[in-house]
């Protein structure tokens, strides 16, 4: 940079003589034309002046791949397809129960409802596997499954989901044991055969019928009171409305 003196109105000798230009003066790193120290720019986070990049991170070792053909591990899968594969036949046909406890009169009726429409536990084991072999012939599974669901999902009395949870594989024993071409076509309105269902179940000498009977019935005994078709029928009729 050059300096020039300015002293004098014209920046020089008036005379005309010729004026040595000045000197270049340096400017010291660190300083700018004003002679003030110029800010460096700071360190960045992951280096100097100003740079971000982040440190490169070490590679992380390769998971091994899993061998489906180890034996070990094939005993295991076994199991966990076994497990799910009960879990969804079970489902297929299972009503939830409700989590509220009964009273001895109806844990009592329940037990005896179960007897009349599903016989003893072989006889009700035997009932399941014709209800399976069916649903597999006819090729309905799925159309069964949205019929569970759908009653699993319907809002209904403590008493009757107890009811319906005791015999249902007797209701649906009732649809499926038909002619294969018209269960089909009827188990493709899962709504419908729901409904049909909880009419059934409700029906005159139906399962909720009986298990209304035979509350009264216990109550009747154990009060020592004297048996009487009228009786029975007006107190089974309050005690189907209650439950």
């Amino acid at each position: 940079m050059s300096i020039i003196d300015k002293s004098g109105s014209d920046y020089g000798d008036k005379s005309g003589a010729e004026v040595a230009d000045p000197p270049e003066i340096e400017v010291p790193s660190g300083m700018n034309k004003a002679g003030k120290k110029m800010a460096l720019p700071k360190a960045g986070k992951y280096g100097k002046y100003g740079q971000h990049e982040k440190p490169a991170k070490p590679d992380k070792p390769a998971r091994p791949l899993i061998d489906f053909d180890d034996a070990n591990a094939k005993v295991r899968w076994k199991t966990i397809l076994d497990r799910q594969r009960t879990d969804l036949a079970t489902n297929l046909l299972t009503i939830s129960r409700p989590r509220t406890k009964l009273d001895p009169i109806a844990e009592g009726a329940l037990k005896t409802l179960h007897e009349q429409f599903m016989g003893d536990p072989e006889e009700a084991e035997e009932l399941e596997q014709r209800v399976r072999a069916a649903i597999t012939r006819k090729g309905i599974a799925s159309q069964v499954k949205k019929v569970t669901d759908r009653l699993n999902r319907r809002r209904m009395t403590e008493g009757r989901r107890f009811v319906l949870a005791t015999t249902y594989l007797f209701l649906l024993w009732k649809l499926v044991r038909g002619d294969d071409k018209a269960v089909k076509k009827q188990m493709e309105d899962d709504l419908g055969v729901a409904e049909e269902i909880m009419l059934d179940m409700e029906a005159r000498d139906g399962p909720f019928d009986v298990f209304a009977n035979l509350i009264v019935e216990s109550v009747i005994t154990r009060n020592r009171l004297k048996k009487s078709e009228t009786l029975l029928e007006i107190v089974s009729q309050q005690v189907r409305a209650a439950i």
